[in-house]
């Protein structure tokens, strides 16, 4: 399932055009040092190469959010999303908000395509602490070829204050002076489908029902109820009932 998500997401990147070795150095000769001065040298900054797909640079903030060191983001590429981001979160962002968001950037003209950046909302857990964090992710296509076509990325991720039950997308345009947001969506896990049984039970427990009247009231084992509950936990990123019965009270 992540093997196929990751797929697309990267499908949704990939420019199959190569980009001159020497426009690429002088492009990271340029860039590279923005990672290590300032506030940025807190926040996790890269250059992705959107032709291998292969981070080109990342400064080493991105162990303190992540628990991978520069060496695994080199090693992995964009393999590394779904081994850091929290799965729900990775799986709303690539198979529905992104996509919408870049189809949205390409429909402007290729000057506007230089200015915007996308204000990304989603969740890491580290690796080593099991801490998981909420981040915003500025990121730009900085770099296009000669069709204009996108060829390197750059992004810059902070720890936000926001705290979202789901992912959020904003598209900005900065231009003459001036930030316009041009395309702003949320998306949360009460969105996600559950089936007609996970229904069924979700909706008992929010009525008060305990496990084994569930069992009783459904004619099954309460191993299948835990089961079914598990999935549910998975499918809305929650770990105990009454995290479960709030979103379902959402829906």
């Amino acid at each position: 399932m992540k093997g196929e998500i990751l797929k697309k997401h990267i499908e949704e990147l990939h420019n199959s055009n190569v980009i001159d070795k020497n426009d690429l150095n002088s492009f990271l000769e340029k860039y590279k040092v923005l990672g290590d001065i300032g506030i940025n040298s807190n926040s996790l900054f890269y250059i992705l190469n959107l032709n291998t797909m292969k981070y080109e640079y990342v400064n080493n903030a991105c162990y303190s959010f992540t628990g991978y060191n520069t060496s695994d983001f080199y090693d992995l590429g964009m393999a590394i999303l779904p081994k850091i981001m929290l799965e729900k979160d990775f799986e709303l962002l690539s198979n529905d908000l992104f996509p919408k968001m870049n189809e949205f950037s390409k429909n402007l003209d290729v000057t506007q395509q230089g200015k915007i950046v996308f204000e990304i909302y989603y969740k890491v857990k580290h690796k080593s602490t099991g801490k998981i964090v909420q981040l915003v992710e500025f990121s730009s296509y900085t770099k296009f070829d000669v069709n204009n076509v996108p060829i390197l990325s750059t992004g810059l991720c902070y720890e936000s204050s926001q705290e979202l039950n789901g992912v959020k997308g904003i598209v900005r345009l900065n231009e003459n002076e001036k930030q316009t947001t041009l395309f702003e969506e949320k998306l949360s896990y009460k969105n996600v489908k559950l089936t007609k049984t996970e229904n069924i039970i979700s909706q008992l427990l929010t009525s008060g029902f305990s496990r084994k009247e569930i069992a009783l009231k459904q004619s099954t084992s309460l191993h299948t109820v835990n089961t079914h509950i598990k999935n549910m936990y998975k499918k809305l990123n929650v770990n105990k009932v009454s995290e479960l019965i709030k979103i379902i009270g959402e829906r």
